[in-house]
């Protein structure tokens, strides 16, 4: 395609179209997997809270773009699976400080290796060189989409 000649808005419309796309490609034939149901805000928690420790609901609702009356009905699916708790700070009674637990690291884990071994199984359909390829790929997405998202915040 040759964006030096198309319209900002053609370029994001086709932008928009290929990420859509994309994705839904992505979850469905490689993270979504056949007879397990995890929806997918429910591992995004577990994970940002695996990688963070506690924060605060109102903050994984900002990382999610999700509102707080959405991540609450999520982590209160998550509570009840007793993969996280949920504790008023200390400081502040307001806030609702979410957590980790050994059950819910346990079910992130089952995830993730059930996820690496159907991804596994799906590229080596692929071969090597494609499957490296792929994994190029989604890392420039991510890079380009964190350097979109950088100057956005430098710009407000």
């Amino acid at each position: 395609m040759n964006y030096s000649i198309m319209n900002q808005h053609d370029i994001a419309d086709e932008i928009a179209d290929k990420a859509y796309r994309a994705l839904h490609l992505l979850h469905r034939d490689l993270v979504n997997l056949p007879g397990r149901k995890m929806i997918h805000h429910n591992l995004a928690i577990l994970n940002l809270l695996t990688l963070n420790g506690p924060m605060a609901a109102s903050e994984l609702a900002r990382r999610l773009s999700l509102t707080r009356p959405q991540v609450t009905q999520f982590i209160d699916k998550l509570k009840d699976d007793k993969a996280v708790s949920r504790n008023n700070d200390l400081d502040d009674r307001r806030r609702v400080i979410v957590e980790i637990t050994n059950q819910g690291r346990s079910i992130l884990a089952d995830y993730r290796r059930a996820v690496r071994n159907h991804i596994a199984e799906k590229t080596q359909a692929l071969g090597p060189e494609k499957a490296d390829a792929l994994s190029n790929a989604l890392q420039q997405v991510i890079d380009l989409t964190e350097e979109l998202s950088h100057a956005r915040t430098t710009n407000v």
